[in-house]
């Protein structure tokens, strides 16, 4: 008998792709792949460590995968370059869909000035018709260094 029922690794690889298409998406400035790693209702919550005075200019709530790919775009628009660096993951198969946590590094330049930041994605994904895609994160930054200035319109 065939089994078609995806195994636990492949299902964990692509989950691990779909990370990284949206770290990618970020850097490349391709924001429609950027979206589809997220489902057209998921919510996405960036918070800061309440220590650091940026938080509350960089604290959201967004839902859907294009408002997502439309805040990074508009976030990212005045930066020469970005690099988003995955660290240690972790992949929790349920019987609802998935769990994920990514340590992440986050640099952004404009020009000799940088902002960086380090934290960890924790992301609920589902299966769909398309594949594993993210229903729901929480991005937590834990810490930043340079200066948050650098989004600002030149």
């Amino acid at each position: 008998m065939n089994d078609t029922k995806p195994s636990r690794e492949s299902d964990r690889s692509e989950i691990l792709d779909l990370l990284a298409t949206y770290a990618f998406g970020l850097d490349r400035r391709d924001f429609s792949a950027v979206a589809s790693v997220f489902t057209d209702d998921a919510v996405v919550e960036n918070t800061f460590d309440a220590y650091m005075p940026e938080a509350d200019s960089f604290s959201s709530l967004t839902v859907g995968g294009s408002a997502v790919a439309d805040g990074a775009r508009e976030l990212f628009n005045s930066l020469d370059a970005t690099q988003h660096l995955l660290g240690a993951q972790t992949v929790d198969l349920t019987e609802a869909g998935a769990h994920a946590s990514t340590q992440i590094v986050a640099h952004h330049h404009r020009g000799t000035n940088f902002y960086n930041t380090g934290g960890t994605y924790e992301d609920d994904l589902i299966r769909t018709a398309d594949g594993w895609r993210i229903s729901g994160r929480v991005l937590r930054i834990t810490w930043t260094n340079g200066s948050a200035d650098i989004f600002a319109a030149a």
